[in-house]
């Protein structure tokens, strides 16, 4: 399984880009919705971290892809928000879910 992220902002991108993490850059919420449903359909996504920019663009979907639990879609702060200054991407991970990916 593929962990990826949607993110409108570039910081965020080339940071979990270094650690393996599949990142796609969305600037509009055309391109966030395009994004998000091409996810969806990928069966191979397994984590889908979104920045709360993206969940603020496209909130129903993201309440959708929440409810039917695939992929496991976890918010994170972004630079906007907290980034900087928040704990790391797998407490995220570990408080949504449940299990480290350490």
């Amino acid at each position: 399984m593929i962990i990826r992220l949607i993110t409108e902002r570039t910081d965020a991108s080339i940071g979990l880009r270094l650690a393996g993490v599949q990142t796609t850059v969305a600037r509009n919420s055309e391109q966030a919705q395009k994004a998000l449903d091409n996810i969806s359909l990928d069966g191979n996504t397994g984590i889908l971290l979104i920045t709360s920019g993206i969940e603020k663009l496209c909130p129903d979907t993201v309440r959708e892809i929440k409810k039917t639990g695939r992929p496991i879609l976890v918010t994170v702060p972004d630079a906007d928000t907290g980034f900087a200054s928040s704990g790391a991407i797998s407490d995220y991970v570990r408080d949504a879910i449940g299990i480290s990916i350490d």
